[in-house]
C-alpha cells in the first residue's frame, strides 16, 4: 500500500509518501481501506513530537478516516467485511489501509458521504462535546470562540449557530474574521489589539456567557475577564504555543466555571454521552444543519503538503486528504468554500 511515512519527529522533513507493508489485523482488529481522511492540527503535533501523547517513529500519521472494511480478525463481531465505516486512530489514517480496533469505528449511515463521515471525527466532535456537554450552551447565549477560523473553531461556529447561540468569533487577522462571518458568526473581533477584552464585552452586551479557547497564550485571561457572573470557560488547546496562567481571583469573583476538554479523556469517562453526541452530529450532517467548511483537498501523493499547510496557523477551515480517486467518493459531499 501507499502511505505517509514519518521517519523522524524532529520536523516535518521526516515525512514522505512511500510504499509500505499492508497492515495485518491483530485480535479484535479490522483493516479499513481508507477513502478519505481529515488533516487536523493534532496530526501535525504528533508528526513533530509535540503532542501530549508521544508516538515513537517510524509511524504513519493520521487520526480521522472513513472507508470500507476489507479484512477482520476471526474474533471480530462489531462489523463485517464490506461495511462502510468511519472512526479515529491516534495514527495510521494517512495510508490506503489502516488497522484499528473494531470498536474504534462506527458504521457510516446511508446517505452520509465518506468525506462528511470522516469530518465527524475529532474537530467536530471536539466542538460539539465542548459546547454541548462541557459548556452546556443554551439558545440565545453569547459564545466567544478563540481561534475561530481553524478546524475546531470553524466547526464550533456552525454548531453554536445550529444550537441557537450568538457567536463572537475571535481571530488574528481580518481575513480570518471575514471567513468566520461567511460561516455564520454574528461578530468578529481581532484578539491582537490592546482593547480585546473591552471589545468582547461590548459585542456581548456587557458579558460573555461561554468562552471556547483553542488558543491559550496572552488571549485567555482577557477572554475570561469578559465573561459575566457564572460564565463558563472551556479550555480546548494552546495553538499560541503558551499555556496561560490564570489569576484564580477572577474565577472567585465571577463565580466562573473553568473546565477542560480532551477528546480521549471525555470518551473514556463519558462513553454513553460520547455515543449520543456522535449520533447527533451524524444527524446534523445528514440533514444539512452542518456544512463543513472544506478549504483544501489533497491527494495522498501530496500528503506532505497537506500536513505542512495545516501546521501553519494561517490555515482556514478544514483540510481533507482524498486517499482514493475522486470518482470513488459519494456524491453527497459539502461544497468547497475556497
Amino acid at each position: 500500500m501507499r502511505g505517509l511515512y514519518c521517519s523522524s519527529v524532529d520536523s516535518l522533513s521526516g515525512l514522505s509518501v512511500r510504499d509500505l507493508p499492508d497492515p495485518v489485523p491483530g485480535p479484535g482488529q479490522i483493516v479499513v481501506t481508507v477513502s478519505t481522511a481529515s488533516v487536523d492540527y493534532a496530526d501535525t503535533l504528533i508528526a513533530t513530537g509535540r503532542y501530549q501523547i508521544k508516538v515513537p517513529p517510524p509511524f504513519v500519521p493520521g487520526n480521522n478516516f472513513a472507508g470500507t472494511v476489507t479484512e477482520t480478525a476471526p474474533d471480530v463481531t462489531a462489523v463485517a467485511v464490506g461495511d462502510r465505516v468511519h472512526g479515529m486512530a491516534l495514527v495510521g489514517a494517512f495510508a490506503e489501509k489502516v488497522a484499528v480496533d473494531q470498536h474504534a469505528v462506527r458504521c457510516t449511515p446511508i446517505g452520509l458521504s465518506d468525506e462528511l463521515a470522516c469530518l465527524s471525527g475529532s474537530g467536530y466532535r471536539t466542538a460539539y462535546d465542548a459546547l454541548v456537554s462541557t459548556a452546556f450552551v443554551e439558545r440565545g447565549e453569547n459564545v466567544v470562540i478563540l481561534g475561530a477560523s481553524g478546524a475546531v473553531g470553524s466547526a464550533a461556529i456552525t454548531i453554536a449557530k445550529a444550537l441557537g447561540a450568538r457567536v463572537i468569533a475571535c481571530a488574528s487577522t481580518q481575513d480570518k474574521l471575514d471567513f468566520c462571518r461567511e460561516l455564520g458568526a454574528d461578530v468578529g473581533v481581532l484578539y491582537t489589539g490592546a482593547d480585546f477584552k473591552d471589545n468582547l464585552k461590548t459585542h456581548c452586551g456587557g458579558a460573555a456567557d461561554v468562552v471556547l479557547d483553542m488558543v491559550g497564550g496572552d488571549y485567555s485571561e482577557p477572554a475570561l475577564r469578559a465573561t459575566g457572573y457564572g460564565g463558563r470557560f472551556v479550555v480546548v488547546g494552546f495553538a499560541a504555543g503558551t499555556v496561560p496562567r490564570i489569576p484564580l481571583n477572577l474565577v472567585l469573583l465571577k463565580g466562573s466555571t473553568v473546565k477542560g476538554y480532551e477528546i480521549a479523556s471525555f470518551e473514556r469517562h463519558h462513553p454513553v454521552q460520547t455515543r449520543a453526541n456522535r449520533e447527533a452530529l451524524e444527524r446534523m450532517l445528514l440533514d444539512g444543519r452542518l456544512t463543513p467548511p472544506i478549504t483544501a483537498r489533497y491527494d495522498l501523493d501530496d500528503a506532505v503538503d497537506a500536513v505542512a499547510s495545516v501546521a501553519g496557523r494561517d490555515k482556514f477551515g478544514v483540510t481533507v486528504l482524498q486517499v482514493t480517486p475522486r470518482a470513488q467518493h459519494s456524491d453527497n459531499e459539502p461544497k468547497e468554500l475556497r
